[in-house]
């Protein structure tokens, strides 16, 4: 499925007349990692908490680029709770929330969705930077990326341009939630989805993991929407009619680009083909050998240049998840 709107992190400030021991407690008690800002959003989600530590709280805070920021894996309800119970309350003079991004995955014209918002409320266009380092930003901030929001993001992941829009962060989120298509289609302009067939073959009946893979790829990638699915029958090589199980797929992605994520997952970790995923567009059947980069080149080593670029862009988990799964079907196939 394609996320097209996220939070990003949740903010706090907190003031002490005690650095040192603020430090201690969120690094050794709350196993904070420390870093400066850029590294610790990289390794943020909407689940986490970014804090920021000040001497004092009233003054202007823009962040340089080697302050010190703490990040913890829980949400700050959860943190206040923690330093109350573990009686720490003595080393905070005061706290309060700094602002929390909104995350917009868009595609197409940028310049196009900024209008449509900016129509809808007020706002100002703001670079990324100084969205991100500056906590005194009055009012709720939109940051913009092409990178699927399934995955940590960093600041470089943003386009330039940022909006920040007076109106606070849930009602805007919320606002934002109800109108996605509309914004979506202003950047898309004449752009149309691609409909899709994704056909799964396999002679070893091991559909179900095929299909495991596949919707794990589409979905952490966020490629495009599954719309329908069922099982049919197609003729093979000698007019033998073979079992497939079809699959409906909507994308923004080019046909061939989806078709190269295909090929790639055609084969296993050890270099084992296990299935054919055919893909066609406009019933026309999109072949591997439009991916092949000389005449000398078979289906095998096309599939395993496509399945390199995968496992570029696929995290450490989402890999052992697809080499478990494959596991499972080597095993299948020599019970076979």
């Amino acid at each position: 499925m394609i996320s097209l709107v996220r939070k990003s992190s949740k903010q706090l400030v907190i003031e002490t007349q005690d650095l040192a021991s603020v430090e201690n407690y969120l690094i050794n008690h709350l196993k904070a990692y420390k870093s400066n800002l850029c590294n610790v959003f990289s390794k943020s989600n909407e689940d986490c908490t970014i804090i920021y530590v000040t001497d004092d709280i009233n003054k202007h805070f823009l962040i340089e680029e080697n302050y010190p920021v703490y990040l913890l894996s829980e949400d700050s309800d959860e943190i206040l709770c923690n330093i109350a119970n573990d009686k720490k309350n003595y080393l905070i003079k005061s706290i309060r929330v700094a602002p929390r991004p909104i995350i917009f995955r868009y595609f197409g014209n940028l310049d196009k969705i900024i209008f449509s918002l900016l129509k809808d409320y007020e706002g100002t266009i703001i670079d990324i930077e100084d969205a991100m380092f500056n906590l005194d930003l009055k009012g709720s901030v939109v940051a913009f990326t092409e990178k699927p929001l399934s995955r940590n993001l960093s600041i470089t992941d943003m386009n330039q341009k940022a909006i920040v829009i007076d109106k606070p962060m849930k009602e805007l989120y919320r606002n934002i939630k109800l109108n996605l298509l509309r914004y979506l289609n202003e950047g898309l302009e004449n752009k149309n989805w691609y409909e899709l067939d994704i056909k799964i073959y396999d002679i070893y009946n091991a559909y179900h993991l095929h299909y495991r893979r596949l919707i794990h790829v589409l979905d952490h990638l966020e490629l495009g929407l599954v719309l329908g699915e069922n099982w049919s029958r197609d003729r093979g090589v000698l007019l033998m009619t073979v079992g497939t199980y079809s699959i409906k797929f909507f994308t923004l992605h080019d046909p061939k680009y989806i078709k190269k994520i295909l090929l790639g997952l055609e084969i296993s970790s050890n270099n084992q083909r296990i299935c054919d995923y055919d893909l066609y567009y406009n019933k026309k059947k999109i072949r591997w050998t439009e991916f092949a980069q000389s005449k000398s080149e078979t289906r095998m080593d096309v599939a395993l240049r496509c399945r390199r670029e995968l496992m570029n862009i696929l995290p450490p988990s989402s890999i052992k998840y697809i080499n478990d799964i494959e596991m499972e079907v080597s095993k299948n196939i020599k019970e076979k």
